[in-house]
């Protein structure tokens, strides 16, 4: 018997723009109200609000703090609505400054089209003093701060495990997914009696293994999964050590007193390289180079950790708990203002520095590479997945040269990929995480990947597993 029906309004064969609505016949509730990233024509698609309609919305659901998950929230009170958002305690800790964030960042894509107000754009993108913003219509605006303080006054913080009943006949659990500080799966319970049907929406899942971050839950069971497919035709290579490679490449920039230049996410890899980092401390392979944490974010992604122990390894929670700190080494220092982030631009004597974004397309990190870029005694370590086009996917592929401001500059700096730092489940991991179900699902969505990897996913589930899979297209209904 179906309970109602799935549309996916993003992310449906492409890994951004995460949004589905489940439709039942009492009940409509919003997975997901995230942002498409990538080239400026994927950007233009923010602007288009899909085709539903927030006012008969029951609920939001936002599985993590990530802007291809929550980037557009703050649209939909202007969109119509009225209900409640849901999410962790720990993301909800997260989402305000996420949210100004992406208020910021359109604020700024749109000054780098508009005639005339290039320049202050791209100062505000490189996280200098812009001086005063140049108006910003209304019209062009999907949202700005008050729109975000409107948003955050319907958000509810629900910890790990706890049910809450969040719509007529619909019931949510938070499950941890390993994958981000706060991150979790999306278990909604639709209908009653024998009707009752169990919907997983797996949203981002980490790793199985991470030196960091617990694995993601295993689930009891579901009558359907929703579930991504980021790395679902890749397999990590277990051989790949992050750690020694980070090592390696740390004693070449104490040797010849290079700057190392780390581009990361706020959430989760900063974490995580911190984390290593703090490892490499304590082998005392860090060679007195100080580390530079270049992303007010960041910072707070770190604390959000010790005040929800829960998301760590079970021997961190322990650290934690007795009063530890796992991600501090004296040679930590938090970069908080746009002062201290230009004045660590003139370091010559080597050291690290980590800044958003993980992509290179926005944040003080295009100012630290304009700074370096074109000297021999600069490192930039590269990783993860990148969009393709991107100045980062140019650089991992050998660009020469490099545009900032208008100016082509020479690439010399040095560059190092580093493996094992992706915070998203590899094909093997994923497979892990379906064998873990105690009742095995009844149908499997998979979404948020290409169209290349959900193919590759859905076949090794087929044959392995046995689990019947469906590839769903945009804006198309299937029944559940």
């Amino acid at each position: 018997m179906n309970i109602g029906t799935l549309e996916f309004y993003g992310a449906a064969g492409e890994v951004t723009g995460s949004c589905t609505l489940l439709r039942t016949e009492k009940a409509r509730i919003l997975v997901d109200f995230g942002m498409f990233q990538g080239t400026p024509a994927d950007e233009a698609r923010n602007a288009v609000p899909p085709e539903i309609d927030f006012a008969l919305l029951d609920a939001i659901v936002i599985t993590h703090a990530h802007i291809d998950h929550c980037g557009r929230l703050a649209m939909a009170t202007t969109l119509g609505f009225r209900g409640k958002i849901y999410c962790t305690t720990a993301t909800h800790d997260l989402l305000g400054r996420v949210l100004r964030s992406s208020a910021r960042l359109q604020r700024a894509r749109f000054y780098e089209r508009a005639d005339g107000t290039a320049p202050w754009a791209r100062a505000l993108m490189a996280g200098e003093e812009p001086g005063p913003a140049p108006e910003f219509p209304p019209a062009q605006r999907l949202f700005d701060i008050p729109e975000v303080r409107d948003t955050m006054d319907r958000v509810e913080g629900v910890p790990l495990g706890r049910e809450v009943k969040i719509a007529p006949l619909v019931s949510l659990v938070f499950r941890n997914a390993g994958h981000i500080p706060g991150a979790a799966s999306a278990e909604l319970s639709v209908g009653a009696g024998a009707a009752r049907k169990t919907i997983l929406f797996s949203g981002d899942l980490g790793p199985e293994r991470s030196a960091l971050l617990d694995p993601p839950h295993a689930p009891a069971g579901a009558d359907v999964v929703v579930v991504e497919s980021t790395n679902g035709e890749r397999r990590r290579d277990a051989s790949a050590d992050p750690e020694e490679t980070l090592a390696a490449m740390i004693a070449r920039a104490a040797e010849r007193k290079e700057k190392v230049i780390m581009p990361c996410f706020a959430l989760g890899r900063a974490q995580l390289l911190v984390h290593r980092l703090a490892r490499l401390h304590s082998r005392g392979l860090l060679h007195g180079l100080n580390v530079y944490v270049d992303s007010p974010m960041a910072v707070q992604g770190i604390e959000s950790l010790y005040r929800y122990p829960e998301y760590l390894t079970s021997a961190l929670r322990t650290v934690v708990k007795a009063g530890g700190a796992p991600l501090w080494f004296p040679e930590l220092h938090y970069v908080l203002s746009k002062r201290e982030s230009m004045a660590i631009d003139r370091m010559v004597h080597g050291g690290i520095i980590l800044a958003g974004s993980g992509f290179m397309d926005a944040g003080p990190v295009l100012r630290h590479l304009q700074e370096s870029i074109d000297r021999e005694d600069c490192t930039v370590m590269l990783s993860g997945y990148q969009p393709e086009g991107g100045f980062a996917w140019k650089l991992q592929r050998g660009a020469t040269r490099a545009q900032f401001t208008g100016k082509t500059m020479q690439v010399r700096a040095h560059t190092v990929r580093v493996e094992g730092l992706s915070g998203h489940a590899d094909q093997d991991d994923l497979m892990k995480w379906f064998g873990s179900f105690q009742r095995k699902p009844g149908r499997v969505l998979i979404n948020h990947g290409v169209d290349s990897a959900r193919a590759a996913l859905a076949a090794r589930l087929n044959t392995e597993l046995g689990l019947e899979c469906v590839l769903p297209a945009r804006e198309v209904a299937i029944e559940v």
